[in-house]
């Protein structure tokens, strides 16, 4: 994921690079300047300064990009969500379920002990069943046991953050896709007409730059919310492994 902020400097500079080409061509090309022109233009700039930007006609102007930034936006809200409820779910620490079956093991309750952690529906709970079910076996297949259903939970916490991954990558450069189809809109438009008239490029101006935002837009969203899913499973591993060496512990003392 690290690219990703490589891809991000990359395509600011060929934005701002091919931005800058156009207004040097605009100052360039010589035109004449009609003053009532001017004032008619001042007027409409007032205008909108006062009603401000309708950004949804505009993004609705992007065209098939924007459709397909949309779709990537619908689906990695989706994506966020469902692994938000999984992963609360899934990646909870119940302190006392240690105490629990302690007292359990104690009293030689070792069925009761089972069932109580096989009915807790969290990635440690079934850790520690896959443990106690394997009670009175050696230690060491015991804890290559519970460390690959460790594993298992945390793959599936995992499962489908590589879909916001791949969002976080490829947005970017659908916008990146929008803004060239916008430039080439612009010289085309250019070429039909036989000269540079800013009401000429304008659309195609500013569908290069909508769809440029758009693609960023959405592809940090996705970015940050795989690496926040990311941090939150790895903190959990860890919590997971010091449950299991607690559990470890008991299972040492209970098997002498």
């Amino acid at each position: 994921m690290a690219t990703l902020y490589v891809l991000f400097i990359n395509i600011g500079f060929n934005l701002n690079n091919m931005l800058f080409s156009i207004i040097s061509l605009l100052q360039t090309a010589g035109t004449t300047v009609d003053p009532q022109a001017v004032q008619q233009q001042q007027q409409a700039a007032n205008k909108v300064a006062e009603e401000g930007v309708p950004m949804l006609t505009i993004m609705m102007k992007g065209g098939f990009v924007m459709g397909l930034l949309a779709l990537c936006l619908l689906i990695a809200i989706y994506f966020i969500v469902e692994r938000f409820i999984y992963i609360n779910n899934r990646a909870k620490i119940d302190y006392n379920l240690v105490s629990s079956i302690r007292d359990n093991l104690k009293e030689n309750r070792y069925d009761s002990a089972y069932q109580l952690c096989s009915r807790t529906n969290t990635a440690q709970g079934q850790m520690m069943a896959t443990g106690l079910n394997l009670l009175g076996a050696n230690l060491r297949e015991i804890e290559s046991a519970m460390e690959t259903r460790a594993n298992i939970e945390l793959s599936a916490m995992e499962g489908n953050l590589s879909y916001l991954s791949l969002i976080a990558r490829t947005a970017p450069m659908l916008g990146f896709v929008g803004t060239i189809w916008g430039v080439i809109n612009i010289f085309y438009t250019v070429a039909q007409v036989g000269g540079l008239e800013i009401g000429a490029i304008a659309d195609g101006l500013y569908i290069k730059l909508v769809t440029s935002f758009s693609g960023l837009l959405v592809g940090i969203i996705a970015f940050i919310g795989y690496q926040m899913f990311m941090r939150r499973i790895d903190k959990f591993a860890e919590r997971l492994q010091e449950q299991s060496l607690q559990l470890m512990e008991l299972l040492t003392k209970a098997n002498h």
